[in-house]
């Protein structure tokens, strides 16, 4: 079997597989926010689904698209992810009375994780496009990249070109969903705006997890967000600035600690 797909141009075994899902559901912003508001008051996801569904809460009308938003939900939000904070942090985190922007931010990177296909353009084309600023991204370059992909995961090869269409316009429409491209018909990139209560969730996780100060500068996450080191130094000189971290920096010597642990800041400073 390792022989057979190296044939077809995988080197790894162990390679994840590329799924078309984007295109089924899409983002899920809203349904997703509710689906987590909801899960905030049981901390059980088979009770939430139970109401979702009973109730119609996410207000679909065929039973079998609710499913299939929340089997993307859980799918994105209730797999295990080594460095973002667990789903029941996230759910009181979306809960909270603060700006849906912050929601909204906070989600992206989960919904990233959760497609692999999605996380390969964001940093590999998309990310570079912007640090270039070669602002325009269309449909035709979105389409080469899944072509060129295929070398490597021939499981693109089987996407029908009506399949790849749906997903390239799916793609796009989420990067306007998160801010990072101008709305329709525009095909410009944009640098997202990122909120400091955004940036802070993501902070605490990871002092939680008693990382070091380097390891904070050199997370995935903020390359998902298509920050570089002094804009993370911006973000954490104003998250000091708010009490949430004591945060120093003498030469090479940085000295970065929570005042809060996620869930109290959470709690204590989102209200």
């Amino acid at each position: 079997m390792y022989k057979e797909l190296n044939s077809l141009g995988r080197s790894d075994p162990n390679q994840v597989i590329y799924k078309a899902d984007l295109q089924r559901v899409g983002s899920l912003i809203n349904e997703s926010l509710m689906a987590l508001a909801e899960y905030a008051k049981f901390k059980n996801w088979d009770a939430t689904k139970d109401i979702i569904i009973s109730q119609n809460l996410l207000g679909k009308k065929s039973s079998q698209t609710l499913k299939g938003i929340l089997a993307a939900i859980q799918k994105r939000f209730f797999t295990s992810h080594d460095t973002l904070p667990k789903v029941d942090i996230l759910a009181c985190a979306v809960s909270k009375n603060i700006p849906r922007v912050v929601k909204t931010q906070i989600l992206y990177p989960y919904i990233c994780e959760a497609d692999p296909l999605i996380k390969k353009l964001l940093l590999n084309l998309v990310g570079k496009r912007i640090e270039k600023s070669s602002t325009l991204l269309t449909k035709l370059d979105v389409l080469h990249f899944l072509e060129n992909e295929q070398q490597t995961h021939p499981e693109l090869r089987k996407w029908s070109d009506y399949l790849k269409g749906r997903w390239v316009r799916g793609f796009l429409a989420f990067l306007r969903d998160f801010g990072i491209m101008e709305k329709a018909p525009s095909n410009r990139l944009l640098k997202p705006i990122i909120r400091l209560e955004s940036f802070t969730f993501f902070l605490l996780n990871l002092l939680d997890k008693k990382v070091s100060p380097a390891e904070v500068f050199n997370n995935e996450v903020w390359i998902l967000y298509f920050l570089k080191n002094d804009e993370i130094e911006h973000f954490l000189v104003d998250a000091q600035g708010r009490g949430w971290i004591y945060y120093s920096k003498a030469g090479d010597i940085i000295e970065l600690k929570p005042k809060y642990q996620l869930g109290e800041w959470i709690n204590e400073c989102l209200g």
